[in-house]
């Protein structure tokens, strides 16, 4: 057992004492004992820090000052959309977690491969705060402290470039666009758009402008829901908290370079997430009831006489009536910063189509309750009766009210297949209310078939 404790101390102290002379053998550590790095970096970058040191005076410039330059070139590599959740208490307003990597040019870490250090290509910062990095924020929305922000995976190369990744968690500036489709006047309510934006700035004291380049795509398509909820929160466990999404999904994640106030000196990387509502059950559910009663009052003439239609008609108002009540009771309290939804357009057509019809039915009921003498036009009458009988299936019914008082002056006259001449009664005359029937009716059902076309073109335009 001795032996076996031995061999075991042996190997520790092998495995032990390289790692620790690494550090006693960097002659380079020696006048930075101020530095709090705690000797967890390289050799090189001691090395660097001392050139620095001999050139100020100062072990602390190469991590709290910039390079010596009038512009400082920031480039983004790429912009990545980790994870968006809603703001408590809004519906709209979002958190944007994300990475930022960039690079850029620090003269200070230089190196020569044909020296010492030869065998470093590049050189890992473990600490983030040895070296000066970039204080890319966005000052914005920021005052109650939900915000972070963090450099990480520094890595730096002979030539003096340094690359990194910016971790941060910001609640982004956004704005529903309430004028989608078509031609930015109309709403898709409740289908609306979301832009979302983080203004990033980088202000130097020591450096007169901060330049930013993008090197990666500036507009990329995504697909990640927004989380009503956070993933993880300190009061509770890991396990206990559920991923509720909200109805809003992320589309386009877009970067883009703006000058602040105008000024050229002054530039802002605005990153910027456009997030649309999905709620196809919702709109479904907002547009095929009323769709449908719609049809089918305009299909009422199939039904049969006027007082069925008028029937038919009243039931499916009273179907539209509920979807309308039903879509103001999802509509939002702030309204829709004065723009119509393309669907409150769409139920005013509705309405309007309804009416319409209700009031020719109405009107054609009145007439028909009027006594004719004149007789119409033939062809008129039969046109009108071919449009009822052959398309409609219908014809006018025979009330009580009118009846044709007729006789013959000679009674004989069929028996002896004579020409029959009527001679009208004293003091009555010839009954042509039904023949009148025939072409109100028809016009009843040619102006359903007019709006039942128009509101054919309505449906195509709104579904797709």
């Amino acid at each position: 057992m001795k032996t076996l404790r031995v061999l075991l101390l042996l190997l520790v102290a092998i495995i032990l004492i390289p790692s620790t002379e690494t550090y006693v053998q960097c002659r380079y550590t020696k006048n930075l004992t101020s530095r709090s790095d705690g000797g967890e970096e390289q050799c090189l970058f001691y090395y660097l820090l001392n050139r620095e040191f001999e050139e100020t005076g100062s072990v602390h410039s190469l991590s709290t000052s910039p390079p010596q330059s009038d512009e400082m070139k920031l480039s983004i590599e790429n912009v990545i959309v980790k994870y968006v959740e809603l703001v408590k208490g809004s519906s709209y307003q979002f958190n944007v977690f994300g990475d930022i990597y960039l690079n850029w040019k620090d003269e200070r870490l230089k190196w020569d491969k044909k020296g010492e250090f030869e065998n470093h290509d590049h050189l890992y910062i473990s600490n983030s705060s040895a070296i000066w990095t970039p204080h890319v924020i966005d000052h914005t929305l920021c005052a109650d402290g939900g915000c972070s922000s963090s450099t990480d995976d520094i890595d730096v190369y002979d030539d003096g470039t340094v690359y990194a990744r910016i971790l941060f968690r910001y609640q982004a500036s956004c704005a529903v666009d309430y004028k989608k489709f078509p031609n930015n006047q109309y709403s898709r309510f409740p289908e609306e758009d979301d832009s979302c934006c983080i203004f990033f700035t980088a202000f130097e004291p020591e450096v007169l402008r901060t330049k930013f380049e993008i090197e990666g795509k500036a507009k990329e398509k995504l697909n990640r829901p927004v989380y009503s909820q956070k993933i993880y929160e300190k009061e509770e466990k890991l396990n206990e908290v559920a991923q509720e999404h909200s109805p809003w999904v992320v589309v386009e994640r877009t970067i883009t370079v703006a000058h602040l106030g105008g000024l050229e000196t002054l530039e802002v990387l605005q990153v910027c997430v456009k997030a649309e509502k999905q709620m196809s059950t919702v709109r479904v559910a907002l547009l095929f009831p009323i769709t449908l009663a719609t049809y089918v009052m305009l299909a009422s003439p199939l039904f049969g006489d006027l007082r069925t239609q008028i029937f038919v008609k009243l039931f499916t108002l009273h179907i539209q009536t509920l979807c309308f009540l039903y879509l103001c009771s999802i509509t939002p309290l702030n309204g829709f910063l004065g723009v119509r939804p393309r669907i409150y357009i769409f139920y005013e057509l509705v309405f309007t189509i309804s009416f319409m019809s209700i009031l020719v039915t109405l009107v054609v009921m009145a007439l028909s309750r009027v006594k004719r003498n004149v007789p119409p036009s033939h062809r008129l009458f039969l046109s009108a009766k071919l449009i009822n009988r052959v398309v409609c299936c219908i014809e006018p019914e025979r009330t009580d009210s009118y009846h044709r008082y007729v006789e013959e002056e000679n009674p004989e006259a069929r028996a002896t297949n004579e020409v029959n001449e009527s001679v009208v009664r004293r003091g009555t005359e010839l009954d042509y209310t039904q023949d009148w029937r025939h072409i109100y009716l028809a016009l009843n059902n040619m102006f359903s078939a007019l709006m039942f076309s128009v509101f054919l073109f309505m449906t195509f335009l709104e579904f797709f």
